[in-house]
């Protein structure tokens, strides 16, 4: 695979990621799990742009299934929860 394949995979990634948080992370989400690998990457990316746009409930915790993921929850200034 080339450079453009490897684009077009991540843009992929980012579509695919950005319609799950738009399609079934809504104001009324109150406690988000949030899982692990290369693609959620992407979503943290689209829930950081959605809350400081107030789309999301601004109290939303999200909890990270992962050191990766709690490390993009608080790198997105996202507020973090305890899986316990």
């Amino acid at each position: 695979m080339g450079g453009n394949a490897k684009d077009l995979v991540e843009m992929a990634k980012e579509l695919a990621a950005h319609s799950a948080v738009d399609k079934h992370v809504t104001k009324d989400v109150r406690v988000l799990g949030i899982g692990s690998g290369s693609t959620v990457v992407y979503a943290v990316e689209r829930l950081k742009a959605l809350r400081e746009s107030g789309t999301l409930d601004p109290g939303l915790v999200c909890i990270p299934t992962s050191f990766q993921s709690k490390s993009l929850i608080v790198g997105a200034g996202l507020r973090l929860g305890q899986l316990d």
